[in-house]
């Protein structure tokens, strides 16, 4: 296999990708790419079309026998669209909960692969101490709009699961280990609201994924609604210390009868009884050893 950096880089970056049968554009090659050292932009470009291993076509790029993949990217284009709409249409709805301090998409959907029967899942960061209040808001109100997916609901087309929270206070949550997939799932949370600069305080306590995506902060799209923080009289009552810690002790209780791989803590709720992250870089190792590009990645 060459030695060269940028070839390595972009198919390491291809093989990633092929993990979940999703071809890339040029533009998200370069800010996804997986390399372990900064890469120009025209060493990219040189290197883009000259590897033996990958096939670009309709603007797409993927393992030369995978062609299908991009055949199915494109049909899912237009549902795409419709679920960004819809994800967007409920954020401005959530958004008028004064402790939501960022809304955002992460999932398949942040990087436009969806199929028409997929949920769409959020990303919400809160101000410190309203968690587990927030939390209880966000439900109800996706509950009265209709959108809310239940624990159970097998078939969830449309509806939205709330499977990251975490407050203020736990930007850099990501201690149980530094790696190219939670580097990864970083990049490609797309925002759709933000409070007081959230969104970027949240990308600056995660700057350590430049060690596997170098590329991944270069260019932040603002394409979310910002507005800046309103105290109310409202939210001074709601948001107590002693109505957030009985809330956080009643819903913790709950959470715990039906726990599996979840992580309920004080600051954070992540629920994600699937260990995505296992198994992918289980088969991205596989890839990278059959491509001969075993490395750290």
């Amino acid at each position: 296999m060459t030695t060269n950096p940028a070839k390595r880089a972009i198919l390491r970056t291809i093989l990633y990708s092929d993990i979940f049968s999703f071809p890339l554009t040029r533009d998200e090659l370069w800010k996804f790419l997986m390399s372990e050292k900064e890469i120009s932009h025209n060493e990219f470009l040189r290197n883009l079309n000259l590897l033996p291993q990958i096939i670009s076509k309709d603007g797409y790029y993927c393992l030369k026998n995978r062609t299908q993949i991009i055949s199915q990217r494109k049909k899912n284009l237009s549902e795409v669209t419709k679920k960004m709409e819809r994800a967007r249409d409920i954020s401005a709805k959530l958004s008028v909960i004064p402790s939501v301090l960022f809304i955002g998409i992460s999932g398949g959907l942040a990087v436009g692969d969806a199929r028409e029967h997929d949920d769409i899942d959020f990303v919400v960061i809160t101000k410190k101490n309203t968690l587990f209040t927030t939390r209880l808001l966000l439900l109800l109100l996706l509950q009265l709009l209709g959108v809310r997916r239940a624990r159970t609901q097998k078939k969830a087309k449309d509806k939205i699961c709330l499977n990251l929270l975490f407050d203020e206070t736990s930007l850099s949550w990501f201690e149980i280990g530094h790696d190219s997939y939670l580097a990864r799932e970083i990049a490609q949370i797309l925002p759709l609201f933000e409070r007081e600069d959230t969104y970027h305080k949240f990308l600056l306590a995660n700057k350590w994924i430049l060690k596997f995506l170098p590329n991944a902060l270069q260019s932040s799209q603002e394409l979310y609604i910002s507005q800046k923080a309103r105290e109310t009289v409202i939210e001074d009552i709601i948001f107590t210390r002693f109505v957030e810690s009985l809330l956080r002790s009643l819903q913790t209780k709950w959470m715990k009868r039906h726990q599996t791989r979840e992580v309920v803590k004080k600051n954070l709720l992540a629920f994600h009884p699937n260990d995505y992250r296992a198994i992918t870089l289980r088969r991205l190792r596989l890839k990278l050893r059959q491509f001969g590009l075993l490395t750290k990645f």
